[in-house]
C-alpha cells in the first residue's frame, strides 16, 4: 500500500451526468457484440448473444438508478453485502465475446468474497478498467494479460486490476483521475477513471493507482464483510503470496 497514489476527493455531483459516460461505453460493447453476432453461428453466435443480453440488462439498472437519484436528488447509494468474485465474472463474460484472442483473463482467488457496497456502482468500476484494457488489447495488440487479484487487509477488501501492457507514462499519471482542461481537447479524455474513483468514494471505499514494475494497475479498495474459504490454509496461502508482489 505504500506505492499507492490517492488524489483528493472529488465532488459527486458529476455522477449522475457521468453515467452517459457509462452508458456509451455499455453501448460500443453491445454494438460489437452484434457485430459478431453477423460473422459466427452456433456456440460463438450465442455467447456473444448472451454477452449483449447482459450488458443490456446492466444498462437498464444504470438508466433505474439515474432517474431515481434526479428525482430524490444525490443522495449515496444503498449499500449491502455482495460478492464480488461475481461481479468480477459478469464484466469478464460481457467482455469476453469482444476480447481479442491474445489478451488472457485471470481471476483468483476465485471463491466467493463478501464486500459492502452498491453492486450495480462496483460493476460500473470494474468495466469501465476491464473496458479500458480490453480496448486497448483490441487496438494495439499491447496487452496480452489482465489479471484481477482479491486479497483481504484487516477490514478491507482490496480488488487489484493489472495489465502487462506499455503502463502510464510520468506525465500521464499527472492528468490520472481528472477531466481534460485544455480548450481543443476531448471532454471525455480520461472521464472514465474519474467516474470509477467517485463511485468508489461515494461506497465508502476508493480508487488508486498502483506503481507496478511493468504494465498498470489499479486497486479498488471497499470494506470487507467476509472472505469466505472453504480452506484456512489455501486462504493463508493466497495472502503470503500477495504480500509478496
Amino acid at each position: 500500500m505504500s506505492h499507492l497514489t490517492l488524489l483528493a476527493p472529488s465532488s459527486p455531483s458529476r455522477l449522475r451526468p457521468a453515467l452517459a459516460h457509462d452508458i456509451r461505453n455499455a453501448m460500443a460493447v453491445i454494438a460489437l457484440n452484434v457485430e459478431k453476432l453477423e460473422h459466427f453461428a452456433g456456440p460463438a453466435g450465442i455467447k456473444a448473444a448472451s454477452a449483449a443480453h447482459q450488458l443490456l440488462t446492466k444498462v437498464t439498472a444504470l438508466c433505474n438508478d439515474s432517474l431515481r437519484e434526479k428525482a430524490n436528488e444525490f443522495s449515496a447509494p444503498r449499500r449491502i453485502s455482495f460478492d464480488i468474485v461475481e461481479t468480477v465474472r459478469q464484466v469478464i463474460d460481457i467482455l469476453r465475446p469482444i476480447t481479442p484472442a491474445g489478451l488472457t483473463i485471470t481471476l483468483h482467488p476465485d471463491y466467493r468474497h463478501m464486500v459492502l457496497g452498491n453492486p450495480n456502482d462496483v460493476f460500473r468500476i470494474v468495466f469501465n478498467l476491464a473496458h479500458n484494457a480490453v480496448t486497448l488489447a483490441r487496438l494495439s495488440g499491447k496487452i496480452t494479460l489482465l489479471d484481477f487479484h482479491l486479497e483481504g487487509v484487516k477490514a478491507l477488501t482490496l480488488l487489484r486490476i493489472t495489465d502487462n501492457g506499455p503502463g502510464i507514462s510520468p506525465q500521464a499519471r499527472m492528468q490520472l483521475f481528472r477531466t481534460a482542461s485544455a480548450p481543443n481537447s476531448s471532454a471525455t479524455n480520461g472521464h472514465g477513471l474519474l467516474i470509477a474513483r467517485d463511485l468508489a468514494e461515494r461506497n465508502g471505499g476508493t480508487l488508486l493507482f498502483a506503481e507496478v514494475p511493468a504494465g498498470a494497475q489499479f486497486v479498488l479498495v471497499l470494506s470487507s464483510l467476509a472472505a469466505v474459504d472453504t480452506s484456512t490454509s489455501r486462504s493463508l496461502g493466497q495472502r503470503a503470496a500477495s504480500s509478496s508482489r
